[in-house]
């Protein structure tokens, strides 16, 4: 595909196989604009390969979802996942800020503790609470200090139809027989990887025009809900489409109690109003977007 005329950089995008780089190549492509992308190597990502990509492409942008479904599906616990994670971005970090390129990063809510009663905002303070929200957080700041172009946008909860996600690990517990045990005091914005793509698409180009709107921006689909509600919301959509033969039930438990889940901030509630008044980009309910999201699920192994 030639390079579409709304768009004038050279737009690079690592791990065009993950499922926000495959929304977003779609969408792009959709309006003509030609995204060029690196699949994960079978070997994984390595730093060094990076100088070699940004010349054969010629990028003047680089969008990194590298380690996409490592962050934003599974959260990263061990060690060396999240070394190896920071090592690589850091290299692409120096790069881009040498060559002035543009630096899109997706990051997300870990980046806080969740213990702020009210939604968080760009301008509140960083205070990770696990390893994964430490890494988020340290890149942000390099990336801030470095690149003299730079778009940080942080989500809240990403869905996709990925095995071993969080939405398919929330529809294995709805199918299953056993109770499904979750927290009232655990809120976010759900928003579907095809609306995250939608708002990377828009704010790319906004950027493309050169205007100077760099800096840390929130996206969440509408509205902020707890995940036991967005649970129950879940399941009528399935028995509604005759996709699932039973009603679940479905309790509420102490958001400490939760352990199949892992370490998530609390709140993982962010305000998109600065997205909103800077790019315009306004925020789509995520309850119409259910269908769209159940289309594509992958099998748990």
């Amino acid at each position: 595909m030639k390079q579409g005329k709304s768009m004038r950089m050279r737009i690079l995008l690592l791990e065009g196989d993950s499922s926000l780089g495959r929304a977003l190549v779609h969408l792009a492509g959709q309006e003509g604009i030609d995204v060029q992308a690196v699949d994960r190597p079978r070997s994984g990502w390595q730093a060094k390969q990076l100088a070699d990509w940004l010349n054969q492409y010629q990028a003047d942008a680089v969008i990194n979802l590298a380690y996409f479904h490592e962050q934003f599906q599974l959260g990263i616990v061990d060690p060396q996942q999240l070394t190896a994670l920071d090592e690589f971005t850091r290299v692409l970090v120096e790069l881009c800020a040498k060559d002035k390129r543009l630096l899109v990063q997706p990051s997300s809510a870990r980046v806080f503790d969740g213990l702020k009663p009210a939604p968080y905002t760009e301008k509140d303070e960083r205070l990770p609470g696990d390893g994964l929200g430490l890494v988020q957080s340290e890149l942000e700041k390099l990336i801030a200090t470095q690149c003299p172009r730079y778009a940080v946008l942080r989500f809240s909860w990403l869905l996709d139809g990925s095995a071993e996600g969080q939405l398919a690990k929330l529809l294995e517990q709805l199918h299953g027989p056993q109770p499904v045990l979750l927290a009232e005091e655990w809120r976010g914005n759900p928003t579907p990887v095809e609306d995250a793509a939608r708002v990377l698409l828009a704010v790319l180009k906004q950027l493309d025009c050169e205007a100077p709107l760099y800096g840390v921006y929130h996206y969440g689909s509408t509205e902020p809900s707890s995940w036991i509600s967005f649970a129950k919301s879940l399941a009528q959509e399935l028995m509604a489409s005759n996709k699932l033969d039973h009603d679940p039930v479905i309790r509420s438990i102490p958001f400490d109690k939760q352990t199949e889940v892992g370490w998530e901030p609390q709140n993982a509630v962010l305000t998109s109003r600065r997205i909103l008044m800077t790019f315009g980009v306004k925020p789509r309910p995520w309850r119409a977007q259910l269908g769209l999201l159940l289309e594509n699920i992958e099998p748990l192994k």
